[in-house]
């Protein structure tokens, strides 16, 4: 998020200084100003540009206060989708059952967890560090599994490797499931009160009983 407000900021300096550089030629050559003027005017205008910036900037933020963070957010996930892909991808270039299993357990969580930030971009300092880790250590993971498991011929240290990334991976798998689990648990909770509640306001309803007695003959 940081490294977004950097690039904004560079991006809003380079504009003030582009048209305080226009400025001077439109004015000297367009108004017939002296050169002091137009370099007075460049000033003035990119003092202008700049008040705009703050305005506009400050409106944002009062009509959004949380703008900068959802879109940060929303960066996040399109780059997990990505990534997401990717491991997706390999699952059909994987020839052992059993690995196929184990990536296609990690896409699925990995789903889920992409999903929900994005309906929800509120969830996303829930599950932050699939995000900021091990998403991209997943597919780092398995981008070396997959090169090293094509070659035809296999030493004992590329074995070894091959074995502890299945063991990493199988680690990330957990941590995954982890991190749902962990930002999932607040709605099964609040799901078991409201159970509750609901439960005790069906075992305290009175049926009702028609009065016939005050019918009319």
């Amino acid at each position: 998020m940081k490294a977004l407000k950097v690039v904004r900021i560079i991006k809003k300096i380079l504009a003030i200084w582009v048209t305080g550089a226009v400025a001077v030629p439109v004015s000297y050559f367009g108004f017939s100003t002296t050169m002091i003027q137009s370099f007075g005017i460049s000033i003035g205008v990119m003092v202008v540009t700049s008040l705009f910036f703050i305005m506009s900037s400050a409106r944002r933020h009062y009509q959004n206060p949380y703008r900068e963070e959802i879109a940060y957010v929303r960066h996040q996930v399109k780059e997990a989708k990505k990534q997401l892909r990717t491991i997706g991808s390999y699952r059909f270039k994987i020839r052992s059952v059993h690995m196929w299993t184990e990536l296609s357990k990690l896409y699925k969580v990995g789903k889920s967890i992409i999903e929900m930030v994005e309906k929800e971009p509120a969830r996303y300092k829930d599950v932050q560090p699939f995000f900021t880790n091990y998403l991209q250590s997943t597919v780092t993971v398995i981008e070396r599994y997959m090169f090293l498991l094509s070659k035809p011929t296999k030493s004992i240290e590329v074995k070894e490797s091959l074995h502890e990334a299945e063991d990493m991976l199988r680690g990330l798998s957990g941590k995954y499931e982890h991190l749902l689990t962990s930002a999932l648990s607040q709605d099964k909770l609040t799901l078991d009160v409201e159970l509750k509640v609901l439960k005790q306001a069906f075992e305290e309803e009175q049926p009702y009983i028609p009065t016939a007695t005050n019918r009319t003959k």
